[in-house]
């Protein structure tokens, strides 16, 4: 069985999926204070369930498990997580900006380290190079530029989410015309 023919029925499951996608970037990009609002709200509802679960889970283990201490730490600090984040989200979002920033220039120092490891077996490695280059140059730009950064952050998630969209409702329509034709 080939792959195309298993998802040909399903041909309106992509499209809804290709149709939300376009309609969440959408609202990323024209709503980018709601959207990181929302994103806030998810991380804060996530943080306080682990939470909930982990002192729970070391409340109940209290007599069985003699590192329930640490089960409550996790979770108390989880708690306070969901706190910071519902009561300051601007705190947790430009923590959150810091870390990725952090990452894209660790990712960047990586990439061109191992660019000029690999000079010697491939050629075109200044591709390699040059994305490396990019994710340090992204990365710095986000630290010396935090607040446009969480709005570029948003719109970078946006248009990515838009593109995707655009291509599984084309796909899905793709697979309707297969559809029609079987």
């Amino acid at each position: 069985m080939q792959i195309s023919s298993s998802l040909i029925p399903h041909w309106s499951s992509l499209m809804i999926h290709g149709a939300i996608a376009i309609v969440f970037g959408l609202c990323g990009w024209f709503a980018p204070e709601a959207s990181l609002a929302i994103l806030m709200f998810i991380f804060a509802a996530y943080f306080f369930v682990d939470g909930a679960i982990r002192t729970w889970l070391a409340i109940a283990s209290k007599n069985e498990n003699p590192l329930w201490w640490m089960l409550l730490v996790g979770g108390l600090i989880s708690i306070a997580a969901a706190l910071v984040t519902l009561f300051a989200p601007n705190v947790t979002a430009i923590l959150m900006l810091y870390f990725i920033a952090a990452w894209a220039i660790a990712i960047g120092v990586i990439e061109i380290l191992i660019a000029s490891k690999l000079r010697k077996e491939i050629s075109n490695e200044w591709l390699l190079i040059g994305s490396g280059i990019i994710s340090i140059i992204f990365g710095g730009y986000l630290i010396f530029n935090p607040g446009a950064g969480i709005i570029t952050l948003l719109w970078l998630v946006a248009t990515y989410a838009i593109v995707f969209g655009i291509m599984m409702v084309l796909l899905a329509m793709k697979l309707k015309k297969l559809n029609e034709q079987a």
